[in-house]
């Protein structure tokens, strides 16, 4: 009777979801699009696919090597986070939590066993299905992930401070990613560096483009331990001097290893040009600055001359020239990027959302493309058509990600979250007609994550692989975030 009576209540909950009005446009002219949908929902849905899937993978999924935070730092940072735990808010966190240490390559994301809310482990994934290859891409990313919502939970206007009577629970979360952060950084410095500084798969291989997103990762965290969060928060909860000091160190070591390192097509290009900027904003010396930004240069005017022929790679270069743009406001790169999202406007299919020579998407290559676009409506201003590129954001993610099925549930938006940020329209949470993760799929249901590729078959959107890629998946979660740049700043800059 209980279950019937469960089983109701959630259907319930998605007949709510789908009926829920929205006063918005749907995104123009693309066939099926929801009449609430629109840019605003693209980011929106964005920053909440991008926190589900990072929570499974690093606090509730196991995917990957488990540890367990001591207890007694548990207890020393709770009040950190919440000065009064008596106020009605307090920190919720569960000692069956699987935080790791590393993160696997892959694995299927059904839930291993009957879905209990009460019950934390009941999220777990089945280890049979486990890809247990360690990746320094996905290690990397993993750890610019974690930071990145560590710092939006450590936003005082929207999580508030420890003395108020909301948010302490997102407080704490922000803390034990960064937790894991540290904890994964040492996992690589013992297990995946080489005697050069560089970042080897777990197979010993080395992946170059692992690389640069490592030196991104390295810079990122360094600098998130050492300074606050400025000005969107006026203390830093996660300081920690010591261990910023050795990850600035080995981010030194790795940007020395990479000086020589021509890059060999757009996509580590592109993904250079990041890494330079996120090192070089972060640097301690002015000479590793300075040779940051020669390196910008030279890969820029590299990147002008690579090979862009389909859509994944001409957004990897158009990411990439404008980073190269931002730091040294050389026209030539922008001019670059515009051309290139010129040639993307002439094979967009408005109607199906997706780019005539490319019918396959994995995760990664969806996340470069949506990061390329957010990165035109941010920085390119009218040197590029803005309605256009609007057009694709909102068409593109809704296809691609919406209705192709990538995104393969989603919580009720009073689970999973706080009541102060239940207050937004219900298709900001998650696609209308997305099931809830328990029936989402047999025999115990889906978790709310990005699947690994979709295609588009000449009638329809299929989700061709519904597995949990983690580099690919947290490649684009960085970039859903960024889509929120005025909160999390995907796009530091250089100081002279």
């Amino acid at each position: 009777m209980f279950r019937k009576l469960s089983l109701l209540l959630t259907h319930l909950v998605v007949l709510t979801l789908l009926l829920q009005p929205v006063a918005s446009a749907t995104s123009p002219g693309l066939i099926g699009s929801h009449p609430d949908f629109n840019a605003t929902a693209a980011k929106e849905e964005g920053y909440w696919y991008s926190r589900y899937s990072m929570n499974y993978l690093t606090q509730l999924s196991g995917l990957g090597v488990r540890f367990t935070i001591d207890p007694a730092l548990i207890a020393q940072m709770k009040p950190m986070a919440d000065a009064d735990p008596n106020d009605g808010d307090f920190v919720r966190w569960d000692e069956g939590s699987a935080t790791v240490q590393a993160v696997y390559a892959s694995g299927d994301p059904h839930y291993a066993q009957t879905f209990n809310e009460a019950v934390i482990t009941s999220r777990l994934w089945d280890p049979a299905t486990f890809d247990t290859t360690i990746t320094s891409r996905a290690m990397g990313w993993t750890i610019v992930k974690e930071v990145e919502w560590a710092k939006q939970f450590h936003v005082d206007s929207h999580f508030g401070t420890p003395t108020d009577n909301f948010g302490a629970h997102w407080r704490f979360i922000g803390m034990i990613l960064m937790v894991e952060a540290k904890a994964q950084f040492q996992y690589i410095t013992q297990h995946l560096m080489n005697g050069q500084g560089l970042i080897s798969n777990s197979d010993g291989t080395i992946d170059w483009s692992g690389q640069w997103v490592m030196l991104e990762a390295l810079s990122d965290l360094g600098q998130a331990l050492d300074a606050p969060h400025m000005p969107l928060s006026v203390t830093n909860r996660y300081s920690d001097p010591g261990a910023a000091a050795t990850i600035r160190a080995a981010a030194d070591n790795l940007f020395h290893q990479l000086l020589s390192r021509r890059p060999a097509d757009a996509e580590e290009l592109s993904l250079a040009l990041q890494a330079l900027t996120w090192y070089g904003s972060t640097a301690n010396f002015i000479g590793d600055r300075a040779a940051a930004v020669g390196m910008i240069h030279r890969h820029g005017n590299e990147l002008m001359r690579a090979d862009t022929s389909t859509p994944t790679l001409k957004a990897f270069a158009i990411r990439g020239l404008i980073e190269a743009y931002r730091t040294t406001t050389n026209d030539r790169y922008l001019d670059g990027a515009a051309n290139l999202f010129n040639a993307l406007v002439a094979e967009y299919d408005v109607a199906h959302g997706r780019f005539t020579s490319q019918n396959s998407y994995t995760i990664d290559n969806i996340g470069t493309i949506l990061g390329a676009v957010n990165s035109l409506k941010l920085f390119a201003g009218a040197t590029v058509d803005q309605v256009m590129v609007e057009t694709i954001f909102s068409g593109f993610f809704e296809s691609s990600v919406n209705i192709s099925g990538l995104i393969q549930s989603a919580p009720p938006k009073f689970v999973a979250r706080d009541p102060f940020e239940q207050n937004d329209p219900n298709i900001y949470y998650g696609y209308p007609g997305l099931p809830v993760p328990p029936l989402a799929g047999p025999p115990f249901g889906i978790a709310p994550v990005l699947g690994t590729e979709v295609t588009w078959d000449g009638n329809q959107w299929q989700l061709t692989n519904g597995r949990f890629d983690s580099a690919g998946a947290m490649h684009a979660a960085n970039e859903f975030i960024w889509f929120h740049n005025d909160e999390v700043n995907g796009f530091p800059v250089i100081s002279n």
